[in-house]
């Protein structure tokens, strides 16, 4: 729209068209602002609410399942490595007793004398010279820790030595094969458990014609896992076990065995620890050898003694590596 001006008096007459400027409107935004009433403004519980779908809640559940999987199995790695430094510190407190004590010896010149084979040793009469017990300083380190070991628990049954290999333990017997799975000479629980003996055996090492013990295969490397690296070696198996020796210290004395038969077998006849009478003996005996893979054929008869270690395969249900040893010689303490 167009208006005329008139200038005021006195100036010469001239008119003036002005234009009339229009104001930009107001952006959309801020007229909404102006425009907003307390009526628009909806209340939040009446909003409609979103279900949850099935391919939702599935998602959902598998993430709380894979959390609560996840949790268990960090529970279980911690608790396992807790468990096995505690059964580390409790083997360095046991090394450490056994140079702490005091063990009464005979006179070296009375130690030279060589060990003597346990069917000697059974058939010595009461006043027999070689029935003279014989200590050798090589053990006494050995036998220190055993009797510290046995000071801490009564269930004690020895000590497991395998030259070659790390398996260096102390062997526990329960009142059955089921205990010292899970716990150790403390009677702490542990994953990894104790090496233990047969709850079957005789508590005087000797008595045992087949003499057997347990250890978990453990994927760290303990208790019986050397068994398993040894067997599954197959390059120098044969090799180590000439020279392997399986050390059983009992408090009457050290009993040493030579690798009899070895083999993966599922059942438990191997583990059988008492015969009807000497044919039943033997029989048992030229059966598992017959199993072996080892090459060496070791001779026995019908006083010879084994003893068995086992463990799992974790390869298959009711698998076991079996390791049989036959002993050739005794060394006692005096």
């Amino acid at each position: 729209m167009m208006k005329t001006e008139k200038q005021p008096d006195g100036c010469a007459a001239e008119t003036r068209v002005l234009e009339r400027v229009e104001m930009p409107e107001k952006n959309c935004f801020v007229r909404s602002l102006e425009q907003l009433r307390a009526s628009d403004i909806a209340d939040s519980a009446s909003l409609p609410k979103k279900r949850l779908t099935a391919s939702s809640l599935t998602r959902v559940g598998a993430f709380l399942v894979c959390m609560a999987v996840f949790a268990f199995s960090l529970y279980q790695i911690v608790d396992r490595l807790v468990g096995q430094i505690q059964a580390d510190l409790l083997m360095q407190q046991l090394q450490a007793a056994a140079v702490e004590r005091a063990v009464p010896r005979m006179d070296p010149t009375q130690s030279s004398k060589p060990g003597y084979t346990l069917l000697q040793a059974i058939n010595a009469g009461d006043d027999d010279p070689a029935d003279t017990p014989i200590i050798t300083t090589a053990y006494d380190t050995e036998y220190r820790r055993l009797m510290a070991s046995i000071d801490i628990n009564g269930d004690v049954y020895g000590w497991i030595r395998i030259k070659g290999t790390v398996i260096d333990y102390v062997i526990m017997q329960g009142a059955d094969n089921d205990y010292y799975l899970k716990h150790t000479i403390s009677g702490a629980y542990n994953e990894a458990g104790s090496i233990f003996a047969d709850f079957r055996l005789s508590k005087t090492h000797r008595d045992n014609y087949n003499a057997i013990f347990y250890g978990h295969n453990m994927t760290d490397g303990s208790m019986f896992r050397a068994l398993r690296n040894w067997y599954e070696d197959y390059a120098t198996r044969d090799a180590a076990a000439e020279t392997m020796e399986i050390e059983i210290i009992t408090r009457e004395g050290v009993y040493i065995y030579e690798p009899f038969a070895a083999y993966r077998e599922v059942g438990a006849h191997f583990i059988t620890a008492s015969f009807a009478d000497e044919k039943e003996y033997l029989a048992f005996l030229k059966e598992i050898q017959s199993k072996s893979v080892l090459r060496r054929r070791p001779s026995y008869d019908a006083n010879s003694r084994i003893c068995t270690l086992v463990t799992c395969t974790n390869a298959m249900e009711g698998e076991r590596y079996v390791l049989h040893g036959i002993l050739k010689s005794v060394v006692y303490y005096g």
